[in-house]
């Protein structure tokens, strides 16, 4: 992949479409500086201060891709200049904590196994086999349950036959993958995989749009071809909208897309027809592959809060000019946006329907 970055001529185009670029209004922070700073170091050139900034400072959202005219997948450059600076000891001190705490007590902010039961209904017993098996993502099931429970109470309301890890779930280990840790994230592909398997189901519904693509496009490349498929709890809450009654009501939503759902995974209409049969769907004037990203993941929060929380802004102020709450396809996304701000109000897509059920 280091090869890939030298074919980049330093046309320009990507770095307006960048959303630090977009934020900071700083040409440095934008994604032709990001290769540029990855050619220097794959030429074993050192870096300076700003150019490790700019590697660090990208959430792998893809938004460049679309644009690059020699298809140069930029988000994987960066992921690879990652894993040459953690060989040199060269990733900030809170890539490594985040990381342990995935490896070694599995998730992101090392909770007590017991809270991965959190999020379970009391009303529902998970079974040892079913068809279907729902994957709640750390960020749904350990900081916001409600958010899993939500579509644990729906699946339930339509009838579908799933059950869950019951507490042996493990962090997907996107950000290992982010920040170039890749033989580690092969070992939980492996873990992972076997659990689904072990349980014979068909189908995984994940929570997590991050989740959602680790699952169905890493990990194969990472360990195998599972005996499952992976579908998002959007889609299949829209092939059963018709089991539910659902009630309208007069609200203005916005939907802010999720990067990896749309620019990876093509989910773009399954959330929309969802808020459409509750409340008027109002669109960004960023929507669908050109999307803005909210500016938190791969570890750019934590590093460089100001910056993520610029972006997060611009989506709250945009659904505030336009009259809007917020439905998100990402909790990561709402944990974002709401730490930023409380006003307007930010649910995930299965509480605004569960909400809104007669």
């Amino acid at each position: 992949m280091s090869e890939i970055a030298f074919q980049c001529n330093l046309c320009g185009i990507c770095s307006e479409v960048c959303p630090f670029f977009i934020a900071t209004n700083n040409i440095k922070y934008g994604a032709m500086e990001k290769i540029k700073a990855a050619q220097k170091l794959f030429k074993n050139e050192e870096l300076n201060e700003e150019e490790l900034k700019t590697i660090f400072l990208c959430t792998r959202c893809d938004q460049c891709h679309k644009y690059c005219p020699l298809e140069i997948p930029i988000s994987i450059v960066i992921q690879e200049a990652r894993a040459k600076l953690r060989k040199m000891k060269k990733v900030p001190e809170k890539y490594n904590t985040i990381a342990q705490a995935i490896i070694n007590l599995g998730s992101p902010m090392g909770a007590p196994r017991e809270k991965w039961l959190e999020y379970i209904p009391k009303e529902f017993k998970p079974k040892e086999k079913a068809k279907y098996v729902y994957f709640p993502g750390c960020w749904s099931a350990i900081r916001y349950p409600e958010t899993a429970m939500a579509s644990i109470k729906l699946l339930m309301k339509m009838g579908i036959d799933f059950t869950t890890l019951n507490g042996k779930e493990w962090c997907c280990g996107l950000f290992l993958i982010d920040t170039g840790l890749l033989e580690e994230a092969e070992k939980l592909a492996e873990k992972n995989t076997l659990a689904f398997e072990s349980i014979g189901a068909e189908y995984i519904i994940s929570e997590c749009p991050s989740c959602h693509d680790v699952l169905k496009n890493v990990y194969p490349k990472l360990f195998r071809e599972p005996s499952y498929e992976v579908i998002h709890i959007s889609q299949i809450i829209n092939e059963n909208l018709d089991k539910l009654n659902i009630k309208k009501i007069n609200k203005r939503i916005i939907y802010k897309d999720p990067c990896p759902l749309v620019r990876r995974n093509n989910v773009i209409e399954e959330p929309r027809n969802i808020i459409r049969r509750i409340a008027e769907l109002i669109e960004y004037d960023k929507k669908e592959w050109d999307a803005l990203c909210c500016g938190a993941p791969a570890g750019v929060k934590p590093l460089y809060p100001e910056i993520a929380n610029k972006l997060a802004e611009m989506l709250i102020n945009e659904a505030k000019m336009k009259k809007s709450e917020i439905a998100v396809g990402c909790v990561f996304c709402m944990h974002h946006m709401i730490g930023v701000s409380k006003e307007p109000r930010i649910l995930t897509l299965s509480q605004l329907l569960l909400e809104n059920l007669q």
